[in-house]
């Protein structure tokens, strides 16, 4: 697949991370005919007050704008996959009118299974859309054959985070950070001290490894996947930039001893971890930060860094990774329902009033997240709302997103990352493993695939 530059665009989302169930109507208390349209609430019992008190304005805002609609907030179900929890919500009717949760990248295989409404008369209808003010990265993921399905919720830029004091402590220069494998791999031993501890990456590990390793196959000049032009994508990750990435996360471990020990930390280990100065450097983005957090550590957001990846010879430019969520609505959903739930998400990520209330919100509780806006034109105004990050920063976040390529949304993506799990695992705990057995490794994992996704994955 090819890689797309992601447009300089910058935002908070600070909306409640919400979700749906199957709307109809139903009287409520006397007020006549309402339609109902219920919402997975992302807080929970262990959620933050920052975070309940959000979700808490959110829910005022909606009633006060949507009077005729009964808006449900209701619990995601427990489990430890979102989209296996959908499944099962769909099947049994209870599925949401509005859906958050979905990366686009999922969004080719939902079309494909028709778990998701065609949204495409709404879509053409929509002021937004015809006035351009919606963000176009993940438009060929999320339409088929000039139908919608999904419109974008928000955004990413994820790379290189740094914890700049960390570096400082351990003799690295701010001025000039490493820009070259050889360059990242010499700081990382520099400023690795496993007394104190300190280690110069924190590696993922877990089941989500084969995101950054997306990203590092960028960095020695590769695909993961190249798109055949057909519908189906010829898997690239075997080939040599794959595994020369796989190789090189390897050696980190083995070759460098730059990394933690525990090299299948979760990714709240890393950010724990690079929040706390164990880390130096870690895949991440400044969003993984929370105040609360480094207020305990007396730490600022400016003691943090975001930078591309490094790369494996200067003759590639330094990537970072852009992904982002959609708002999916109920393929079971009547129309009139349906078309109250595309008027909600609307509300929740494209009004100008509402967005302001909440970036309010934000900057008074010293709330902090940077996603990608899905509407273009509130860019400087959520720019302007940030607060505890300098205006340097904000420009070179902003100038890392130049080469910012978005993740591959090819079908069967997330079964592919899912695949490689276990090899990249492996790899990273295996001291003395070789070249040639790391590509063979992704070789028969690559050979798998193609056997189980015909329709996704052809050579």
């Amino acid at each position: 697949m090819k890689k797309r530059v992601l447009a300089v665009l910058l935002t908070v989302v600070m909306a409640a991370g919400l979700t749906s169930c199957g709307g109809n109507k139903e009287k409520a208390n006397g007020t006549g005919d309402k339609v109902t349209i219920t919402m997975w609430s992302s807080v929970s019992n262990d959620s933050t007050d920052n975070e309940k008190d959000s979700e808490a304005l959110t829910q005022k805002l909606l009633a006060e704008k949507f009077p005729n609609y009964d808006i449900q907030f209701i619990k995601q179900p427990a489990g430890t996959d979102y989209r296996q929890e959908y499944d099962k919500a769909l099947m049994a009717n209870k599925a949401p009118d509005i859906f958050l949760g979905f990366s686009y990248t999922d969004i080719p295989t939902r079309i494909q299974n028709g778990t998701i409404a065609d949204i495409t008369e709404l879509v053409n209808d929509w002021d937004l859309k015809k006035q351009d003010l919606v963000i176009e990265n993940f438009d060929k993921a999320i339409s088929k054959d000039n139908k919608w399905y999904a419109i974008p919720r928000d955004a990413y830029v994820q790379a290189m985070l740094i914890n700049k004091k960390a570096v400082q402590e351990g003799g690295g220069d701010l001025d000039n950070l490493p820009t070259t494998w050889d360059e990242f791999a010499k700081l990382g031993q520099q400023i690795t001290d496993r007394s104190k501890p300190r280690f110069g990456y924190e590696l993922l590990g877990m089941d989500w490894c084969a995101w950054p390793y997306t990203a590092w196959v960028w960095a020695a000049g590769g695909e993961m996947v190249t798109d055949n032009g057909d519908g189906t994508f010829k898997i690239s990750f075997n080939e040599d930039p794959g595994v020369d990435a796989a190789m090189y996360l390897h050696d980190m471990i083995w070759k460098y001893n730059m990394t933690q020990k525990n090299v299948l930390a979760s990714i709240d280990d890393v950010t724990t971890d690079i929040t706390t100065g164990v880390a130096c450097y870690s895949w991440g983005a400044y969003g993984s930060l929370s105040k609360e957090k480094l207020d305990m550590h007396d730490l600022t957001f400016e003691d943090f860094a975001m930078a591309p990846m490094p790369v494996k010879d200067e003759s590639i430019a330094m990537p970072s990774l852009a992904g982002g969520e959609v708002i999916t609505f109920n393929p079971k959903a009547d129309k009139e329902t349906l078309k109250a739930a595309f008027e909600v998400a609307q509300y929740l990520y494209y009004d100008e009033e509402y967005l302001t209330k909440m970036w309010d919100f934000a900057k008074e509780r010293g709330m902090f997240d940077i996603h990608i806006p899905a509407r273009k034109d509130l860019l400087d105004k959520k720019l302007d709302s940030l607060e505890g990050l300098t205006q340097e920063s904000k420009e070179s976040f902003i100038e890392m997103t130049k080469n910012a390529y978005v993740e591959p949304y090819c079908q069967h993506w997330t079964d592919l990352k899912s695949q490689l799990v276990n090899p990249l695992q492996t790899i990273f705990t295996t001291e003395n493993i070789t070249r040639d057995q790391i590509k063979t490794m992704l070789d028969d994992t690559a050979k798998t695939l193609y056997g189980l996704y015909p329709d996704a994955f052809k050579e």
